[in-house]
Formats: structure tokens, sequence, C-alpha cells
């Protein structure tokens, strides 16, 4: 209707009712209109010239519709999005955050057999959810189908990457470990279970070969110590999609956990000297770390760097090295995950992990384990509450899970070209139009270009540009930062990739060339 309007108060022709014709195509409508009959032509244009009137004479829009700020909110109360929770455990303390920011943005909480648009699953779902392969457009999983590949212990250490102690899978590589045990008779080893349970540093001849679903590790016996304790680090990790790979990582803090009794004189017996446990020593406890926290305001990474320097060393080159282990080991595991999430329809998942890692005495990190559902209960430790809040709030943000007054009630999955249009996304426009890309899109150069696109590739660096607006306080990983254009290989960075994250690397690449923010 208002498209009719518009058209009939700007290109009605100004025609007399009652002037006679004149043109031969004036007497072929006229023909027409006797063929249809005279009154219902003239009542069709007896109210086309009125409509035009009134439309011209009425107040603008915005006095005569006026919005009202209540009907507002009570739009909203109609599409206010949903959560439900899955997991195995009788309380729900280790939930508590999540909930708080959940009811902040306004999200409400339903079973988990009802309609919900965020399903928060503490343990791993997948198995006894299978309609979970049929996730609706407004519908997301806080984990990916396959994640265990990354999180399952057993698995991630004895992969042999470069950044792990080394490690035997029990039973099946007994021979191995006695042979290593063997060749470096100074090591020492713990032996772990997937559960992370009853850990504790033990000579080979201790080690139990029978015990099915654990392993041997090496024993990293020089740590880096602050104060004479023993600590570990946890380092929050998001990944939001896979092939093409995106991940993140919190910048805004690191969890630093340290023994609650100093390294030495070690002894294996006492697991407290180098075992971190649910009682950890926190940083406000620690003696040198005290005024820089309490007194300065620091947090828990930047009081631990000022410690670093007051001890003569450098600590910018631990960052690095944390960003390389995460960024290698997912990207290790992604074959094995993509053969998973073949088996769903979409794949609206993200997966928040922690990464705990260890430093030793010249600084060099190593990684511990990757934790699928990590603990973000601040019931031991209060101060740990606005860590675990910003981190859910700075992963909800991106990928989309927002304050309903943030997003004019929209769910997440539902785009806008105020935040994401065609020019947000279009990237090496000379290449295109070289290749007149508009016409054929047989060349590979074609493949950033908007008319190239499918759909689900559109999809993809739609969902990459909402990401890069919301991250906050996340450094992307994945595809790797750009940190020196000029020094940047594009095509020897992209040479190992599969074809779709070398796609993805290289439209960053051309986002980065022109907007320094993209670059990492």
């Amino acid at each position: 209707v208002e498209k009719y309007l518009v058209s009939s108060r700007y290109n009605t022709p100004k025609l007399s009712l009652f002037q006679p014709t004149k043109s031969d195509g004036e007497k072929s409508t006229a023909q027409c209109m006797g063929s249809i009959g005279l009154l219902p032509v003239m009542i069709f244009l007896a109210a086309t010239v009125t409509t035009a009137v009134v439309v011209e004479i009425l107040p603008h829009g915005k006095q005569f519709f006026q919005w009202n700020a209540g009907d507002a909110k009570e739009d909203q109360s109609k599409v206010q999005p949903t959560y439900a929770i899955f997991g195995r455990s009788p309380t729900e303390e280790h939930l508590v955050h999540v909930v708080t920011v959940l009811e902040r943005f306004g999200y409400q909480r339903v079973g988990v057999n009802e309609s919900w648009n965020l399903l928060w699953a503490h343990d791993y779902p997948f198995p006894s959810m299978s309609h979970l392969k049929q996730l609706g457009q407004h519908q997301v999983v806080n984990h990916f189908p396959g994640c265990g590949f990354l999180t399952n212990k057993v698995d991630l250490c004895t992969s042999q990457l470069p950044f792990l102690p080394r490690a035997f899978r029990l039973p099946a590589e007994r021979e191995e470990f006695l042979e290593y045990a063997k060749d470096h008779p100074d090591a020492l080893f713990v032996q772990k279970h997937n559960e992370h349970r009853h850990i504790k540093v033990r000579a080979p001849s201790e080690i139990a070969f029978g015990s099915n679903d654990s392993f041997v590790q090496e024993f990293v016996q020089r740590p880096f110590l602050v104060d004479g304790y023993k600590f570990d680090i946890g380092v929050y990790v998001v990944i939001t999609s896979v092939n093409p790979l995106r991940a993140y990582i919190y910048t805004g803090d690191v969890l630093f956990r340290y023994c609650p009794v100093k390294y030495y004189p070690f002894d294996p017996e006492n697991v407290d000297k180098y075992i971190v446990g649910d009682d950890y020593l926190p940083t406000w406890e620690v003696p040198s770390l005290k005024k820089y926290y309490n007194r300065f305001g620091g947090s828990m990474r930047t009081v631990f760097e000022a410690y670093v320097r007051d001890q003569g060393m450098d600590p910018s080159k631990i960052w690095p090295q944390v960003e390389h282990i995460v960024r290698t080991t997912i990207a290790a595991k992604e074959k094995d995950i993509m053969g998973i999430l073949r088996n769903y329809r979409t794949h609206n998942f993200f997966d928040l992990m922690r990464f705990d890692l260890f430093i030793d005495e010249n600084l060099k990190v190593s990684l511990m384990e990757a934790n699928m559902s990590p603990n973000l209960s601040s019931a031991h430790f209060k101060p740990n509450s606005l860590l675990y809040e910003q981190v859910i709030y700075s992963v909800f943000n991106m990928v989309g899970i927002r304050p309903l007054q943030a997003t004019g009630g929209t769910l997440f999955g539902e785009s806008s070209e105020m935040l994401t249009a065609d020019k947000n996304l279009a990237t090496d426009l000379n290449k295109c139009a070289k290749y007149d890309c508009d016409k054929s899109c047989n060349r590979i150069e074609c493949d950033l270009c908007l008319a190239c696109l499918s759909g689900t590739e559109y999809d993809i660096l739609q969902r990459a540009h909402q990401e890069h607006l919301h991250r906050l306080d996340m450094k992307r990983i994945l595809p790797q930062p750009i940190q020196d254009l000029k020094k940047f290989n594009l095509l020897e960075d992209t040479a190992n990739m599969t074809k779709r994250n070398a796609w993805l690397t290289r439209w960053y690449y051309n986002k980065c060339q022109f907007d320094a923010t993209w670059c990492n």
C-alpha cells in the first residue's frame, strides 16, 4: 500500500476526467476503458486522486504514528531470547556467573527439552542430544562436536607436539616409555588419567602399566618460581568456527594459580609443592605480588610481569609463545573435529576453553592441558568473579549473544546492514574488476569477490566481520595475526593450509592492508 501511495502521489498523470482525448494513444486508452466499463475506471481514478490529496495533507509520519517506548519493551518481551543448561552435576554453583551474565542480558531460562536459543552445556551434550544435529537458525551451543580431540588429556598430551613434555600412552607405549626412561636416567614422570586425579611424581618403577586410559608424562623439574612457589597459568580461548578456523584468546587477564607450599626442598610425596589444587594460593596472597595487586590495582597477569621484571627478565617473551601454542594445538586437531562436524546440518557452535600452561626457569612455556568446561566458579576465591564475568561477557558479545537493549531485541544469527553490509565484506576491488569477476567466477582470483561468494561463504565473512566489531578483550589468533604487513608472505603463509583456511586468511590480509585493526 505504501509503495502504491507514493507512486500515486508522484507518478499519476495530470488528466482531467472531462477533457476529450485527442491522440491515437489516448483513443486507444479510451477504447480499453470502454471495453471494461467506464464506471469502474472512473471510480478507480477518483480513488487514486483522492488518496494522493489525503496523503499530501496528512501530518508527517512521525507525528501521525507515534512510537511508544512502552510498546517497544512489550514487543521485546514477546521475543525474549531463552537459554537452557545441560549438566550432570547436582549443583550449579560453577555456573553462577554464566547465569548472572545471561540474566543481565535479558535472557530467560527454560528447560533443555523446551525451545531455546542458547544451550550452555557444562558436560559434552552430543551423545545424549541427537537433535543438536538439526539446530535452528537462531540456536547456538557452547561446544563444538569433536572438541574432545582437544580436551581429552590422553589424546592431547600424547600428540607429540613440540611444546608438550614427552608423554606415552599406557599400556600401548610401555616399551617406548621404558626405553626413554633408560636414556634419561635423571627424568621424573607423572602418571595421569582423563579425570586428572591422584597425580603424583613417580619413578619409572612405580608406574602402573596395566592402567587403561592413562598416560605417563615427563615432569619439568626446574619451573619458574614466584617467592619460591610453583604455579600454572590459565588462558581463556574461544573457537568460533572450524573450516575455516577462527579462534581468539582473552587478553583482559590470565588466571594464575600458585601451589600452597614452596617448591624447595622438593619432596615428591608432598603434592602441594608441585600440583595446583582447588585450594591454591591466589595472587593477592603471594608476598611479592601483594603490593602490585592490592596497592596499585594490577591484574594477575600484570603483577606477575612486574615480578618478572624485578628479577631482571623480560616477560614479553612469554605471550607470543602462549599464542603459538594455542594456535598450533587447535590447528593440529582441526581435521579430526571436521570429521565429526560433517554429521551436523548447521554449525552454530562456539567453544570456550581454558588452556593450562606452565613456565620454566628460562621463561619457556609448555602446555599441560586444555579444559572443555573450565571452572567459572568463584566459590573458593570471590575476587575471581570479575575475571569470570568479563570473560563470559566478552565471549557472548563476540558470538552474538548480547543485551537486548544493545541489539534492539534481535537475536544472534539475525544480520543487520547497520552492522555488516556488502561494502564491509568487499575486498581487492581492482582484481575483481581486472578479471571481470561479476561476469565469470572461473578464475581463482575471483573467489573473494562478492559476486562469486556462495551463500555459505558470505555467511562466513559476515560472521567474521561481526566478531571483529564485538571482540572487546578477545584477540584473534586464527587466522594468524599479521605483525608486519611488509614482511608478511601471503603465499608462504597459506601454502600448507586447507583451501578454506587459506581463503579466509587472504580476506583478513586484504582487510589488513587498509585498516591496521584487522591485522591482529
